[in-house]
């Protein structure tokens, strides 16, 4: 493999494999993932993603510790809520069970990062005022020790995945995160979104112009970005099983990389997104490319660790299969 695609790839994928349909208990997912960790792919995987409420649970996780290489990576999933007041309390009752876990399992887990929806109501309504105090909220929780997350990504609720709203809510968070620079607050790197490129629970996915104009206007709003999406593929594709249109991995990640490298434009975005021929992107050892767009090797280093930060997968191993199958890995 050459050298940029395994930048593209090391540590972009945290496993989701807990939120599956087939709802694994989290000792079966834990397993999963430890195993995953342990493959000669391993180095692709990243964090795990566990929903909040299961966090008292990690003792589950005693008989794979010696497996791994230092703390188990924690990526912690918040819950849906409907208004501002449920949201500070939802990140109360969070600070608790990780703080809690922490003391039950020291050194056992790292939790750096926490995914967030945002209060539907805060959104639907669109009340600035209220998101910027749902923001505070979380800043102030994470002030409050090391070990608490220090990066976190907030989504917006199904009912306002809508392109404007979109982007109103990229630009609360970008002036937020100014501020936080300007205050200099201890314990706390940045905000960022979360874009689902497709759920099991929604009928369609986000088509690529939504895309498009969501990742760019968060690279000019200097927005970091987490993308997730329970249904995978490497490339786009149909799923039968689902009966639905999946994007794909390498497009969005590799897509979202070329509008940073590239600055481009949605049409052009729009454009890689949605291309189908795994033969019209390029893997160097000095650059990743589509057509004659190209990311190079020391950019992508760079886009990874700030600006695109990884990819929840349900099933690492099919997109893996795939890339496998076009002589890529």
């Amino acid at each position: 493999m050459n050298d940029s695609l395994r930048l593209l790839l090391t540590d972009s994928m945290d496993y989701t494999g807990i939120l599956s349909p087939e709802e694994p208990s989290l000792r079966e997912a834990l397993r999963a993932y430890v195993d995953f960790l342990n493959s000669d792919k391993g180095w692709m995987m990243s964090r795990f993603v566990i929903p909040h409420n299961m966090m008292h649970q990690l003792g589950q996780f005693s008989d794979r510790k010696h497996l791994i290489d230092g703390p188990l990576n924690l990526c912690i999933a918040g819950p849906k809520v409907e208004t501002l007041h449920q949201f500070k309390n939802a990140v109360n009752s969070i600070e608790k069970e990780i703080i809690s876990a922490h003391s039950g399992y020291p050194g056992e887990a790292r939790t750096s990062i926490l995914e967030l929806q945002l209060p539907v109501e805060s959104v639907v309504n669109l009340k600035p005022e209220e998101l910027v105090r749902a923001l505070e909220a979380v800043v102030s929780s994470a002030a409050e020790s090391r070990i608490l997350p220090h990066r976190v990504y907030f989504e917006l609720p199904v009912e306002a995945r809508n392109e404007e709203t979109t982007k109103k809510i990229i630009k609360v968070i970008s002036v937020h995160n100014r501020s936080i620079l300007k205050r200099k607050i201890k314990n706390y790197l940045f905000s960022g979104i979360k874009i689902n490129c497709g759920s099991l629970d929604v009928k369609r996915p986000p088509t690529a112009h939504y895309l498009s104009e969501v990742m760019l206007f968060a690279r000019d709003a200097n927005v970091a970005v987490k993308i997730s999406g329970d249904i995978n593929s490497a490339f786009p594709t149909y799923n039968y099983e689902h009966q639905k249109n999946v994007h794909g991995f390498i497009n969005v990640v590799l897509g979202g990389l070329l509008g940073y490298t590239q600055d481009l434009l949605v049409d052009e975005l729009k454009e890689v997104i949605q291309e189908k021929l795994p033969e019209r992107f390029s893997f160097k050892n000095e650059y990743l490319a589509w057509q004659d767009l190209a990311a190079p090797q020391a950019e992508v280093k760079m886009l990874r660790m700030l600006s695109l930060t990884s990819f929840n997968t349900l099933d690492p191993k099919f997109i893996l299969d795939q890339l496998e199958e076009l002589h890529l890995l």
